[in-house]
């Protein structure tokens, strides 16, 4: 030790003598990035996001038209119900984009997704029986009141388990971290996607031929399947 202070001792004082080759010498070498870890997904687990994405912009949109017509019965079909309703809608799917966020960071998995699928079903397939006691209960309030009030109760569950599923799909797709934009422009685009087809089935011919209860089993039976999907036939197999 003594011996390599002295040696830089008579460097500094003999201008003669380079100091820079020891010093370079001294500086640790600096080591090359490491090429990012990119995460291989599964062909039949990607095919199943993208049909759970296309069932729930399609369920989110059922839900929204069935929700207004089970609602019309009591409070009618005015610009207080709709604005109600869409209003609900946003706030529904506010807290599940928020939530499914944290949701994503914690619980990253298929079986989560599947989870949340399947707890929409339920409530989608009870929508038709549980509207009359709501309704009911807020008949008696202020008209503007009773309608926001219906729709926070009858809608927002739904539409926030909706919410949860975007965030969850755009962690469980990245392979990458360049390619997240890229997933979520994707994920919602397939999503979006799906509520427009629905909007446009569920309103042409849906709803006005086989009715609201029919319409609402449909939506649920579809969503139950995509979450059986996982546990009949995915989970076994990476098992």
């Amino acid at each position: 030790m003594t011996g390599k202070i002295n040696e830089i001792l008579i460097r500094i004082a003999n201008p003669n003598i380079s100091f820079f080759p020891y010093v370079c010498a001294m500086k640790p070498k600096s080591q090359s990035p490491s090429a990012p870890v990119i995460r291989k997904i599964p062909a039949q687990t990607l095919w199943y996001f993208y049909a759970v994405l296309v069932i729930e912009g399609a369920s989110l949109m059922a839900v929204e038209l069935i929700g207004a017509k089970l609602i019309a019965p009591f409070y009618g079909n005015s610009l207080y119900v709709w604005a109600a309703v869409l209003a609900t809608t946003l706030g529904g799917l506010a807290l599940g984009y928020f939530t499914g966020g944290w949701i994503s960071t914690r619980f990253p998995s298929v079986k989560t997704l599947a989870l949340i699928i399947g707890i929409s079903a339920l409530i989608v397939i009870v929508m038709p029986h549980t509207s009359y006691f709501i309704m009911d209960a807020t008949l008696g309030l202020e008209l503007r009141l009773g309608i926001l009030i219906s729709c926070i109760f009858f809608l927002t569950p739904p539409l926030f388990c909706f919410g949860l599923v975007g965030p969850l799909v755009v962690r469980l797709s990245t392979t990458d971290v360049r390619s997240v934009g890229k997933v979520a422009g994707t994920t919602y685009f397939i999503s979006t996607a799906g509520g427009v087809v629905a909007t446009f089935l569920y309103g042409f011919y849906f709803i006005p031929f086989i009715g609201l209860r029919m319409s609402s089993y449909i939506t649920g039976a579809a969503l139950g399947i995509m979450a059986l999907t996982y546990f009949i036939i995915l989970q076994r197999k990476s098992n």
